[in-house]
């Protein structure tokens, strides 16, 4: 078969445009095979094609130079200006990536390198999707390539990438995940074989509930126990995440227990099938589920939830169990009251401060109401609506991240003296 050579540029000068889809003129890559005239000690030459041609030597017995310089070479001669071409020449070279040397200082690395980097920027996709589903699965591939890859705006060129490439850093992920990228990006990432503690901190703090169950799901993704807790407490408005919760490895006992606060069946069977937690904490469990149901019978009686946060605080059982059956119920109205009565501030203070979704001031508020941290992150998210990324969190896992006088301070820029 005679190998088709590159078309020349037009008479007039003006650069050649080939036909068809895909069409690059061949000149703007000519770039890739231009070399020293002389070949520098460093550098292995490129195969020189004359005719006849010789008998060629096997692949196994050729340098990976030799085999870099085959790959360039044919794919020049075969026409670059066909994307076909640029497809194959992508998969050729991530097959020997992992054959050249480590530290990318030859000139032969360097080359390689360079065509990558070219065909990562291929203005037709399909070149990219091929170079991506390639060097997806190579663990020493260039990291400009991969981050380029990475951030493609085409779904089948990132994705793969994003999901498998273990070229891609920590760092570079977080990189993305601030950039607020689509939401099938971020599961992707949520995706990974292993997912450290502060990428899944992002990708949880992100928004994006269906990466967020995404996350849950993965068993290799190591979720720190505030994020949980975080999480836990957004189940309340994000349903579908509760029984991925209850399923997590070793989840903490406490927030297994804080779970069975959502009356939901399947996730409280979930919580009880698990063989990690002793029968002390099943039966913890059960007995929130049953406080649960009781609180939901005892509504029927006629009280609306604010008449019942008044009566239970004139009986001293306005207590923190009691707000946490309250806002299980999604009982707004009973907190408003319950937080009115036991911080002494006036009902329009409580309705501005939930309302700035102000996460210092609600905790602050809270505080005054002689309830705890735990108790200040469930009305953060649920009764003010505070996004994940926003919340203020616990410090230690329990006590106030704020000192007294700093929450004092809060309270006072919303009209509340002792």
């Amino acid at each position: 078969m005679t190998a088709r050579r590159a078309p020349a540029p037009s008479p007039t000068g003006a650069p050649f445009q080939p036909e068809g889809e895909g069409g690059v003129a061949p000149e703007l890559l000519s770039y890739l095979f231009d070399g020293p005239e002389e070949p520098t000690p460093h550098a292995p030459a490129l195969p020189i094609l004359a005719a006849p041609h010789p008998p060629a030597a096997p692949p196994s017995s050729r340098s990976v130079g030799q085999r870099v310089g085959d790959a360039l070479v044919e794919s020049r001669l075969a026409g670059m200006g066909d994307a076909s071409v640029r497809a194959s020449l992508a998969q050729k070279l991530c097959r020997l990536l992992p054959d050249l040397p480590p530290g990318g200082a030859d000139a032969v690395t360097n080359l390689a390198v360079r065509a990558l980097e070219q065909l990562a920027r291929d203005h037709i996709a399909r070149v990219r999707e091929a170079l991506a589903t390639s060097i997806k699965d190579v663990a020493c591939a260039p990291p400009t390539v991969v981050r380029s890859l990475a951030r493609d705006v085409e779904r089948t060129v990132a994705e793969p990438v994003l999901r498998c490439c273990a070229a891609l850093t920590d760092e570079d992920l977080l990189d993305i995940v601030a950039s607020a990228p689509a939401g099938w990006a971020l599961s992707a990432i949520a995706r990974r074989h292993r997912v450290g503690a502060s990428l899944a901190d992002a990708i949880a703090g992100s928004g994006d509930a269906d990466a967020t169950g995404v996350l849950l799901d993965n068993n290799g993704a190591v979720i720190a126990e505030a994020t949980l807790e975080t999480l836990v407490e957004e189940s309340a408005h994000h349903p579908e995440w509760q029984e991925k919760l209850a399923r997590r490895p070793a989840l903490p006992r406490r927030l297994a227990v804080r779970l069975a606060d959502f009356i939901d069946l399947t996730v409280v069977e979930a919580l009880r099938d698990r063989t990690d937690y002793d029968d002390a904490t099943v039966a913890e469990i059960a007995a929130a589920t049953r406080r649960r149901i009781d609180w939901a019978d005892a509504a029927d009686s006629g009280d609306s939830p604010e008449r019942r946060a008044v009566r239970l605080h004139r009986q001293g059982k306005l207590t923190e169990t009691a707000l946490g059956d309250a806002l299980s119920w999604n009982e707004i109205g009973f907190v408003h009251t319950a937080l009115t009565l036991r911080a002494r501030v006036a009902p329009e203070v409580v309705e501005r401060i939930l309302a700035a979704q102000d996460p210092h001031a609600v905790t602050a508020l809270v505080w005054r109401a002689g309830f705890s941290m735990r108790c200040a992150m469930q009305i953060q998210a649920r009764a003010a609506g505070i996004n994940p990324r926003a919340m203020l969190n616990a410090r230690q896992g329990r006590a106030f991240p704020l000192s007294a006088a700093d929450m004092t301070r809060h309270l006072i820029r919303y009209g509340v003296r002792e």
